[in-house]
Protein backbone atom coordinates (compact mmCIF):
# COMPACT_ATOMS: atom_id res chain seq x y z
CA UNK A 1 0.00 0.00 0.00
CA UNK A 2 1.28 3.47 -0.89
CA UNK A 3 2.23 5.70 1.41
CA UNK A 4 -0.14 8.32 2.39
CA UNK A 5 0.32 12.06 2.41
CA UNK A 6 -1.00 14.00 5.69
CA UNK A 7 -3.04 17.28 5.32
CA UNK A 8 -1.91 19.87 7.24
CA UNK A 9 -5.19 20.04 9.50
CA UNK A 10 -6.69 15.93 10.13
CA UNK A 11 -4.41 13.90 7.80
CA UNK A 12 -5.49 11.79 4.34
CA UNK A 13 -6.34 8.26 4.57
CA UNK A 14 -6.83 5.23 2.17
CA UNK A 15 -9.15 2.75 3.51
CA UNK A 16 -11.91 2.73 6.13
CA UNK A 17 -13.57 -0.41 7.66
CA UNK A 18 -16.53 -2.47 5.79
CA UNK A 19 -18.80 -4.68 7.15
CA UNK A 20 -18.34 -7.79 9.61
CA UNK A 21 -18.64 -11.05 8.48
CA UNK A 22 -20.05 -14.14 10.78
CA UNK A 23 -16.75 -16.10 9.86
CA UNK A 24 -13.86 -13.43 9.50
CA UNK A 25 -10.21 -14.21 8.11
CA UNK A 26 -7.08 -14.24 9.90
CA UNK A 27 -4.15 -13.11 7.61
CA UNK A 28 -2.76 -16.83 7.52
CA UNK A 29 -6.48 -17.68 6.16
CA UNK A 30 -5.80 -15.45 3.85
CA UNK A 31 -2.57 -16.35 3.06
CA UNK A 32 -3.88 -20.17 2.52
CA UNK A 33 -7.00 -18.86 0.88
CA UNK A 34 -4.35 -17.27 -1.62
CA UNK A 35 -2.16 -20.48 -2.63
CA UNK A 36 -4.91 -22.45 -3.12
CA UNK A 37 -7.50 -20.49 -5.19
CA UNK A 38 -5.14 -17.31 -6.58
CA UNK A 39 -5.53 -17.37 -10.64
CA UNK A 40 -1.95 -15.94 -10.71
CA UNK A 41 -0.48 -18.67 -9.00
CA UNK A 42 -2.87 -21.46 -10.13
CA UNK A 43 -1.55 -20.28 -13.85
CA UNK A 44 1.86 -20.74 -13.49
CA UNK A 45 1.27 -24.05 -11.74
CA UNK A 46 -0.18 -25.48 -14.44
CA UNK A 47 3.51 -25.09 -15.99
CA UNK A 48 4.70 -28.14 -14.25
CA UNK A 49 2.06 -30.10 -16.20
CA UNK A 50 4.06 -30.07 -19.83
CA UNK A 51 7.20 -30.90 -18.25
CA UNK A 52 5.74 -34.01 -16.38
CA UNK A 53 4.32 -35.04 -19.48
CA UNK A 54 7.55 -34.70 -21.45
CA UNK A 55 8.95 -36.75 -18.52
CA UNK A 56 6.25 -39.54 -19.09
CA UNK A 57 7.16 -39.38 -23.38
CA UNK A 58 10.93 -39.97 -22.24
CA UNK A 59 10.17 -42.89 -20.02
CA UNK A 60 7.54 -44.58 -22.70
CA UNK A 61 10.53 -44.36 -24.71
CA UNK A 62 11.50 -47.66 -23.27
CA UNK A 63 8.44 -49.25 -23.89
CA UNK A 64 8.33 -51.62 -27.07
CA UNK A 65 6.40 -50.33 -30.08
CA UNK A 66 4.07 -51.68 -31.71
CA UNK A 67 3.12 -51.64 -35.35
CA UNK A 68 -0.18 -53.21 -37.02
CA UNK A 69 -0.92 -53.40 -40.66
CA UNK A 70 -4.30 -55.21 -41.93
CA UNK A 71 -6.73 -54.86 -44.94
CA UNK A 72 -8.72 -56.44 -46.92
CA UNK A 73 -8.46 -56.95 -50.77
CA UNK A 74 -10.13 -58.44 -53.60
CA UNK A 75 -7.93 -61.40 -55.40
CA UNK A 76 -9.29 -63.16 -58.72
CA UNK A 77 -8.87 -67.12 -58.39
CA UNK A 78 -5.65 -68.72 -59.26
CA UNK A 79 -5.28 -72.96 -59.48
CA UNK A 80 -2.04 -74.74 -60.29
CA UNK A 81 1.42 -75.40 -59.08
CA UNK A 82 4.92 -74.88 -59.65
CA UNK A 83 4.86 -76.16 -63.46
CA UNK A 84 1.18 -74.93 -64.30
CA UNK A 85 -0.86 -72.60 -63.55
CA UNK A 86 -4.10 -70.86 -64.58
CA UNK A 87 -6.21 -67.00 -63.94
CA UNK A 88 -9.72 -67.86 -63.82
CA UNK A 89 -10.80 -63.65 -63.86
CA UNK A 90 -14.58 -64.23 -63.39
CA UNK A 91 -14.43 -65.60 -59.71
CA UNK A 92 -12.92 -62.92 -57.14
CA UNK A 93 -12.37 -63.98 -53.70
CA UNK A 94 -11.10 -61.78 -50.55
CA UNK A 95 -7.60 -62.05 -49.51
CA UNK A 96 -6.98 -60.97 -45.58
CA UNK A 97 -3.37 -59.69 -44.67
CA UNK A 98 -2.23 -58.66 -41.03
CA UNK A 99 1.22 -57.92 -39.97
CA UNK A 100 2.54 -56.99 -36.52
CA UNK A 101 5.52 -55.61 -36.07
CA UNK A 102 7.44 -54.57 -32.83
CA UNK A 103 10.60 -53.13 -31.68
CA UNK A 104 12.56 -52.69 -28.09
CA UNK A 105 15.13 -50.25 -27.69
CA UNK A 106 18.15 -51.99 -25.56
CA UNK A 107 20.51 -49.75 -25.74
CA UNK A 108 20.91 -45.82 -26.03
CA UNK A 109 24.21 -44.73 -24.37
CA UNK A 110 22.20 -42.85 -21.39
CA UNK A 111 19.91 -40.47 -24.28
CA UNK A 112 16.47 -41.75 -22.71
CA UNK A 113 17.71 -41.19 -19.19
CA UNK A 114 19.21 -38.09 -19.96
CA UNK A 115 15.89 -37.12 -20.89
CA UNK A 116 13.52 -38.45 -18.62
CA UNK A 117 16.37 -36.14 -16.00
CA UNK A 118 16.19 -33.08 -18.05
CA UNK A 119 12.05 -32.93 -17.93
CA UNK A 120 12.34 -33.74 -14.01
CA UNK A 121 14.69 -30.77 -13.30
CA UNK A 122 12.49 -28.96 -16.01
CA UNK A 123 9.45 -29.28 -13.38
CA UNK A 124 11.49 -28.46 -10.90
CA UNK A 125 12.00 -25.39 -12.54
CA UNK A 126 8.26 -24.85 -12.87
CA UNK A 127 7.53 -25.87 -9.41
CA UNK A 128 9.82 -22.72 -8.22
CA UNK A 129 8.12 -20.59 -10.44
CA UNK A 130 5.34 -21.39 -8.98
CA UNK A 131 6.42 -20.83 -5.29
CA UNK A 132 7.70 -17.38 -7.04
CA UNK A 133 4.69 -16.11 -7.92
CA UNK A 134 3.08 -17.64 -4.46
CA UNK A 135 5.34 -15.73 -2.67
CA UNK A 136 4.65 -12.44 -4.68
CA UNK A 137 0.92 -13.30 -3.78
CA UNK A 138 0.82 -13.70 -0.49
CA UNK A 139 3.71 -10.55 0.37
CA UNK A 140 0.27 -8.40 -1.69
CA UNK A 141 -2.11 -10.36 0.73
CA UNK A 142 -0.18 -8.96 3.62
CA UNK A 143 0.29 -5.47 2.30
CA UNK A 144 -3.63 -5.25 1.45
CA UNK A 145 -4.57 -6.91 5.15
CA UNK A 146 -1.81 -4.68 7.31
CA UNK A 147 -3.32 -1.57 4.84
CA UNK A 148 -6.76 -2.48 5.71
CA UNK A 149 -5.76 -2.28 9.82
CA UNK A 150 -3.52 0.51 9.19
CA UNK A 151 -6.70 2.66 7.35
CA UNK A 152 -9.44 1.21 10.00
CA UNK A 153 -7.24 2.49 12.65
CA UNK A 154 -6.54 5.92 11.38
CA UNK A 155 -10.33 6.38 10.29
CA UNK A 156 -10.70 6.13 13.99
CA UNK A 157 -8.70 9.33 14.58
CA UNK A 158 -10.59 11.37 12.18
CA UNK A 159 -13.24 10.45 13.32
CA UNK A 160 -12.30 10.99 17.37
CA UNK A 161 -11.29 14.47 15.73
CA UNK A 162 -14.66 15.24 14.43
CA UNK A 163 -16.23 14.54 17.50
CA UNK A 164 -13.82 16.89 19.39
CA UNK A 165 -14.82 19.53 16.34
CA UNK A 166 -18.37 19.16 16.24
CA UNK A 167 -18.72 20.17 20.03
CA UNK A 168 -16.02 22.61 19.63
CA UNK A 169 -18.27 24.40 17.04
CA UNK A 170 -21.49 24.19 18.91
CA UNK A 171 -20.48 25.35 21.88
CA UNK A 172 -18.36 28.01 19.78
CA UNK A 173 -21.39 29.15 17.90
CA UNK A 174 -23.49 29.05 21.11
CA UNK A 175 -21.03 31.97 22.54
CA UNK A 176 -20.53 33.64 20.00
CA UNK A 177 -24.32 33.94 19.32
CA UNK A 178 -24.41 34.82 22.84
CA UNK A 179 -22.41 37.89 21.84
CA UNK A 180 -20.52 37.71 25.16
CA UNK A 181 -16.81 38.34 22.81
CA UNK A 182 -15.51 34.63 24.18
CA UNK A 183 -15.08 33.95 20.93
CA UNK A 184 -14.75 35.69 17.88
CA UNK A 185 -16.34 35.29 14.06
CA UNK A 186 -12.76 33.97 13.16
CA UNK A 187 -12.86 31.21 15.47
CA UNK A 188 -15.61 29.52 15.05
CA UNK A 189 -15.14 29.71 10.82
CA UNK A 190 -11.77 28.05 11.85
CA UNK A 191 -13.23 25.55 13.10
CA UNK A 192 -15.42 24.92 10.62
CA UNK A 193 -12.72 24.90 7.96
CA UNK A 194 -10.67 22.04 10.04
CA UNK A 195 -14.10 20.47 10.10
CA UNK A 196 -15.16 20.35 6.07
CA UNK A 197 -11.56 18.87 5.76
CA UNK A 198 -11.90 16.05 8.30
CA UNK A 199 -15.60 15.36 6.18
CA UNK A 200 -13.52 15.21 2.44
CA UNK A 201 -11.01 12.58 4.30
CA UNK A 202 -13.79 10.35 5.83
CA UNK A 203 -15.26 10.48 2.44
CA UNK A 204 -12.47 9.47 0.73
CA UNK A 205 -11.84 6.50 3.35
CA UNK A 206 -15.09 5.70 2.95
CA UNK A 207 -14.84 5.34 -1.24
CA UNK A 208 -11.26 3.75 -0.21
CA UNK A 209 -12.03 1.08 1.82
CA UNK A 210 -14.51 -0.78 -0.88
CA UNK A 211 -11.85 -0.66 -3.44
CA UNK A 212 -9.24 -2.14 -0.70
CA UNK A 213 -11.82 -4.91 0.37
CA UNK A 214 -12.57 -5.74 -3.21
CA UNK A 215 -8.07 -6.10 -4.04
CA UNK A 216 -7.54 -8.36 -1.19
CA UNK A 217 -10.31 -10.68 -2.61
CA UNK A 218 -9.07 -10.58 -5.38
CA UNK A 219 -5.54 -10.98 -4.82
CA UNK A 220 -7.02 -13.91 -2.90
CA UNK A 221 -8.69 -15.14 -5.73
CA UNK A 222 -12.41 -15.14 -3.91
CA UNK A 223 -15.48 -13.87 -5.75
CA UNK A 224 -16.95 -10.42 -4.55
CA UNK A 225 -18.59 -11.07 -1.21
CA UNK A 226 -20.05 -8.68 0.38
CA UNK A 227 -19.82 -9.90 4.06
CA UNK A 228 -16.00 -10.79 3.77
CA UNK A 229 -14.19 -9.31 6.59
CA UNK A 230 -10.73 -9.53 8.32
CA UNK A 231 -10.55 -11.23 11.61
CA UNK A 232 -7.88 -9.03 13.04
CA UNK A 233 -9.14 -5.35 14.61
CA UNK A 234 -5.83 -3.67 15.90
CA UNK A 235 -2.49 -3.24 13.79
CA UNK A 236 0.10 -4.36 15.84
CA UNK A 237 4.02 -4.89 15.31
CA UNK A 238 4.67 -8.89 14.00
CA UNK A 239 6.08 -9.97 17.26
CA UNK A 240 9.00 -11.38 15.51
CA UNK A 241 12.44 -10.64 16.69
CA UNK A 242 14.99 -10.29 13.73
CA UNK A 243 18.01 -12.25 14.12
CA UNK A 244 21.19 -11.62 13.06
CA UNK A 245 21.40 -10.81 9.06
CA UNK A 246 23.45 -13.57 8.31
CA UNK A 247 20.79 -15.99 9.34
CA UNK A 248 18.79 -14.80 7.04
CA UNK A 249 21.26 -15.18 3.64
CA UNK A 250 21.43 -18.74 4.62
CA UNK A 251 17.73 -19.19 4.84
CA UNK A 252 17.67 -17.26 1.28
CA UNK A 253 19.99 -19.74 -0.41
CA UNK A 254 18.65 -22.45 1.01
CA UNK A 255 14.75 -21.59 0.25
CA UNK A 256 14.68 -18.89 -2.66
CA UNK A 257 12.86 -20.55 -5.68
CA UNK A 258 14.59 -18.42 -7.87
CA UNK A 259 18.23 -19.60 -6.90
CA UNK A 260 16.81 -23.41 -7.18
CA UNK A 261 15.37 -22.40 -10.21
CA UNK A 262 19.09 -21.72 -11.99
CA UNK A 263 20.20 -24.78 -10.63
CA UNK A 264 17.69 -26.90 -11.64
CA UNK A 265 17.93 -24.70 -15.38
CA UNK A 266 21.24 -25.61 -15.58
CA UNK A 267 21.23 -29.29 -14.74
CA UNK A 268 18.61 -29.61 -17.36
CA UNK A 269 20.68 -28.10 -20.20
CA UNK A 270 23.14 -30.37 -19.33
CA UNK A 271 21.43 -33.45 -19.53
CA UNK A 272 19.83 -31.90 -22.90
CA UNK A 273 23.22 -31.59 -24.03
CA UNK A 274 24.52 -35.32 -22.99
CA UNK A 275 21.19 -36.54 -24.78
CA UNK A 276 22.05 -34.88 -28.22
CA UNK A 277 25.51 -35.90 -28.11
CA UNK A 278 24.32 -39.70 -27.72
CA UNK A 279 22.96 -38.88 -30.76
CA UNK A 280 26.47 -39.73 -32.61
CA UNK A 281 26.52 -43.42 -31.50
CA UNK A 282 23.99 -46.04 -32.88
CA UNK A 283 21.00 -46.99 -31.17
CA UNK A 284 21.00 -50.73 -30.37
CA UNK A 285 17.35 -52.71 -30.88
CA UNK A 286 15.47 -56.07 -30.65
CA UNK A 287 12.96 -56.33 -33.51
CA UNK A 288 10.00 -58.77 -33.57
CA UNK A 289 7.40 -59.33 -36.49
CA UNK A 290 4.39 -61.85 -37.10
CA UNK A 291 2.91 -61.49 -40.88
CA UNK A 292 -0.46 -63.58 -41.54
CA UNK A 293 -1.80 -63.74 -45.23
CA UNK A 294 -5.24 -66.05 -46.07
CA UNK A 295 -7.29 -66.22 -49.53
CA UNK A 296 -9.83 -69.10 -50.08
CA UNK A 297 -8.97 -68.85 -54.18
CA UNK A 298 -5.57 -69.07 -54.27
CA UNK A 299 -3.76 -72.53 -53.51
CA UNK A 300 -1.20 -73.13 -50.93
CA UNK A 301 1.67 -73.79 -51.88
CA UNK A 302 3.21 -76.39 -49.53
CA UNK A 303 7.04 -75.87 -51.40
CA UNK A 304 8.82 -73.38 -49.04
CA UNK A 305 11.18 -72.50 -52.14
CA UNK A 306 7.74 -70.91 -53.80
CA UNK A 307 6.70 -67.67 -53.02
CA UNK A 308 3.17 -67.47 -51.61
CA UNK A 309 2.07 -64.10 -50.40
CA UNK A 310 -1.84 -65.21 -49.87
CA UNK A 311 -1.41 -68.29 -47.50
CA UNK A 312 1.20 -67.79 -44.73
CA UNK A 313 2.00 -67.38 -41.31
CA UNK A 314 5.63 -66.30 -41.05
CA UNK A 315 7.34 -64.19 -38.23
CA UNK A 316 10.96 -63.75 -36.45
CA UNK A 317 12.87 -62.04 -33.89
CA UNK A 318 16.24 -60.02 -34.31
CA UNK A 319 18.83 -57.27 -32.88
CA UNK A 320 19.94 -54.70 -34.48
CA UNK A 321 21.59 -51.14 -34.69
CA UNK A 322 19.97 -47.70 -36.05
CA UNK A 323 22.80 -45.03 -37.22
CA UNK A 324 21.87 -41.34 -37.74
CA UNK A 325 24.65 -39.93 -39.74
CA UNK A 326 23.81 -35.65 -39.13
CA UNK A 327 27.38 -34.57 -36.96
CA UNK A 328 26.98 -30.85 -37.99
CA UNK A 329 23.26 -30.90 -37.04
CA UNK A 330 24.01 -32.75 -33.99
CA UNK A 331 26.98 -30.54 -33.54
CA UNK A 332 25.03 -27.35 -33.49
CA UNK A 333 21.77 -28.22 -31.33
CA UNK A 334 24.50 -29.57 -28.84
CA UNK A 335 26.16 -26.29 -28.95
CA UNK A 336 23.05 -24.09 -28.48
CA UNK A 337 22.00 -25.92 -25.34
CA UNK A 338 25.34 -25.50 -23.66
CA UNK A 339 25.19 -22.02 -24.60
CA UNK A 340 21.98 -22.04 -22.56
CA UNK A 341 23.62 -23.75 -20.07
CA UNK A 342 26.53 -21.26 -20.11
CA UNK A 343 24.19 -18.49 -20.04
CA UNK A 344 22.41 -19.73 -16.84
CA UNK A 345 26.19 -20.27 -14.81
CA UNK A 346 26.82 -16.73 -15.65
CA UNK A 347 22.87 -16.43 -14.56
CA UNK A 348 24.25 -17.70 -11.45
CA UNK A 349 26.93 -15.87 -10.46
CA UNK A 350 25.00 -12.44 -10.81
CA UNK A 351 21.84 -14.22 -8.66
CA UNK A 352 24.26 -15.14 -5.75
CA UNK A 353 25.20 -11.59 -5.13
CA UNK A 354 21.94 -10.02 -5.85
CA UNK A 355 20.38 -12.17 -3.60
CA UNK A 356 22.95 -11.36 -0.48
CA UNK A 357 22.74 -7.79 -1.51
CA UNK A 358 18.54 -7.97 -1.39
CA UNK A 359 18.67 -9.89 1.68
CA UNK A 360 20.91 -7.04 3.76
CA UNK A 361 18.93 -4.68 1.91
CA UNK A 362 15.33 -6.06 3.45
CA UNK A 363 16.75 -6.88 6.70
CA UNK A 364 18.45 -3.33 7.28
CA UNK A 365 14.95 -2.18 6.46
CA UNK A 366 13.13 -4.26 9.06
CA UNK A 367 15.60 -3.36 11.63
CA UNK A 368 14.96 0.79 10.13
CA UNK A 369 11.13 0.15 10.67
CA UNK A 370 11.54 -1.18 13.99
CA UNK A 371 13.52 1.80 15.51
CA UNK A 372 11.15 3.92 13.71
CA UNK A 373 8.31 2.59 15.69
CA UNK A 374 9.82 4.06 19.03
CA UNK A 375 10.60 6.89 17.57
CA UNK A 376 6.74 7.30 16.54
CA UNK A 377 5.73 6.18 19.57
CA UNK A 378 8.03 9.33 21.75
CA UNK A 379 6.45 11.81 19.07
CA UNK A 380 2.60 10.68 19.49
CA UNK A 381 3.37 11.32 23.29
CA UNK A 382 3.99 14.23 22.85
CA UNK A 383 1.52 15.28 20.55
CA UNK A 384 -0.84 14.22 23.78
CA UNK A 385 0.25 16.29 25.69
CA UNK A 386 0.29 19.42 23.08
CA UNK A 387 -3.18 18.63 22.92
CA UNK A 388 -3.63 18.20 26.45
CA UNK A 389 -1.63 21.55 27.52
CA UNK A 390 -3.56 23.44 24.67
CA UNK A 391 -7.07 22.92 25.54
CA UNK A 392 -6.14 23.65 28.46
CA UNK A 393 -5.11 27.00 27.87
CA UNK A 394 -7.98 27.96 25.40
CA UNK A 395 -10.03 26.41 27.96
CA UNK A 396 -9.72 29.12 30.54
CA UNK A 397 -9.68 31.96 27.85
CA UNK A 398 -5.59 32.17 27.70
CA UNK A 399 -4.76 30.83 24.07
CA UNK A 400 -5.90 31.13 20.33
CA UNK A 401 -8.31 28.49 18.97
CA UNK A 402 -5.65 28.24 16.34
CA UNK A 403 -3.40 26.83 19.37
CA UNK A 404 -5.73 24.16 20.35
CA UNK A 405 -6.39 23.00 16.56
CA UNK A 406 -2.89 22.79 15.93
CA UNK A 407 -2.53 20.70 18.89
CA UNK A 408 -5.66 18.19 17.25
CA UNK A 409 -3.92 17.82 14.44
CA UNK A 410 -0.16 17.24 15.66
CA UNK A 411 -1.88 14.58 17.68
CA UNK A 412 -3.54 12.99 14.48
CA UNK A 413 -0.45 13.36 12.56
CA UNK A 414 1.12 11.31 15.36
CA UNK A 415 -1.23 8.66 15.56
CA UNK A 416 -0.95 8.62 11.57
CA UNK A 417 2.78 8.26 11.97
CA UNK A 418 3.15 5.80 14.94
CA UNK A 419 0.89 3.11 12.69
CA UNK A 420 1.64 4.06 9.72
CA UNK A 421 5.64 2.41 11.52
CA UNK A 422 4.16 -0.50 12.38
CA UNK A 423 2.62 -0.85 9.24
CA UNK A 424 6.05 -0.29 7.09
CA UNK A 425 7.71 -2.62 10.03
CA UNK A 426 5.14 -5.39 9.33
CA UNK A 427 5.70 -4.86 5.43
CA UNK A 428 9.24 -4.73 6.26
CA UNK A 429 8.97 -8.39 7.79
CA UNK A 430 6.84 -9.87 5.09
CA UNK A 431 9.43 -8.60 2.29
CA UNK A 432 12.38 -10.17 4.40
CA UNK A 433 10.02 -13.43 4.46
CA UNK A 434 10.01 -13.16 0.82
CA UNK A 435 13.56 -12.71 0.19
CA UNK A 436 14.53 -15.64 1.89
CA UNK A 437 11.79 -17.47 0.06
CA UNK A 438 10.06 -18.47 3.09
CA UNK A 439 5.85 -17.91 3.50
CA UNK A 440 6.72 -15.89 7.00
CA UNK A 441 9.78 -15.48 9.42
CA UNK A 442 9.83 -18.50 11.50
CA UNK A 443 8.08 -20.69 9.44
CA UNK A 444 9.53 -23.43 6.33
CA UNK A 445 8.23 -23.06 3.43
Amino acid sequence: MRRISVPAALLGLTLAAGPAAAEPFTLDQCADYAEAHSPEVREVALGADGYRANAAEARAARDPKFSLLTYVAPAYKVTGSENDYSNDYSVWGPYYHAKLEAQLPLWTWGKIDSYISAAEHGEKVAVSETAQKRDEVLYDVKKYYNGLLLARRLKRTVEDAMSVLSGAIEKADKLYQEGTGEVKKSDLEMLKVYMAEAEKNLHLADKSITMARLALMQKMGMAEDPAFDIADRFLRPDPVELGPVEDYVRLAFENRPEWKMVHDGIKARDLLVKAEEADRYPVFFAAGMVEYNESSIRKDQKNPWLYDPYNNITGGLAVGAKFDFAPRTLSAKAAALKAEADKLREKEKFARDGIELQVKNSWQNAAEAKANIDSAKRGLDAAERWVMAAGLVYGIGTGEAKDALEGLAARAKGEKDYYQAIYDYNMALADLAKSCGLKKLGAAR
